[in-house]
C-alpha cells in the first residue's frame, strides 16, 4: 500500500511538472503576426512593410529551462531566459539577471511582444511550432 502512495504521488509529480509554463515554452518560436501603430505622416507604406518583413525574419529557439536562441536576419545570440509566473513575462539575459530583456507575455500558447518605437507602436505575436 505504501509502495502504491509513493507511486502515484512521483506520477503525480511528473504530470504536474511536465505541464508547467515554462515545459510549454521549450521549442522554436515564429511570427504569427505583426500588429503596427505607426504614424503613417512619418513613414510611408513601403517602410512599414519593410519593418514588418524584418521583424517576420526573427525567431527564437528555447532550448531547455534556461538556454535561448535567437536568430534574426544572419545573427545568432544565446542567452538565458526567465519566467515570470506572476504575470507571465518571459524575459532572456545574456551576462546578469538583472540586466533583463522582456521578450514578451505568455498569453493564450502565444508569446506576445509589445515595443514603443519612435514611429509608433508594434505588437508582434510569436506562436510555438508544433
Amino acid at each position: 500500500m505504501k509502495l502504491n502512495f509513493i507511486l502515484f504521488a512521483a506520477l503525480l509529480f511528473t504530470i504536474v511538472s511536465c505541464s508547467s509554463p515554462e515545459s510549454k515554452l521549450i521549442g522554436t518560436w515564429k511570427v504569427i503576426d505583426v500588429e503596427t501603430h505607426f504614424d503613417d505622416a512619418n513613414m510611408s507604406p513601403e517602410m512599414i512593410l519593410q519593418v514588418v518583413e524584418m521583424q517576420k525574419g526573427t525567431f527564437f529557439k528555447i532550448i531547455n529551462d534556461s538556454v535561448i536562441i535567437i536568430m534574426s536576419s544572419n545573427n545568432t545570440h544565446e542567452a538565458r531566459w526567465s519566467y515570470n509566473s506572476n504575470d507571465n513575462t518571459v524575459s532572456y539575459y545574456f551576462d546578469t539577471p538583472d540586466d533583463k530583456n522582456k521578450l514578451g507575455i505568455f498569453q493564450d500558447g502565444n508569446i506576445v511582444s509589445e515595443s514603443n518605437t519612435p514611429a509608433g507602436k508594434m505588437i508582434v505575436k510569436y506562436g510555438r511550432e508544433k
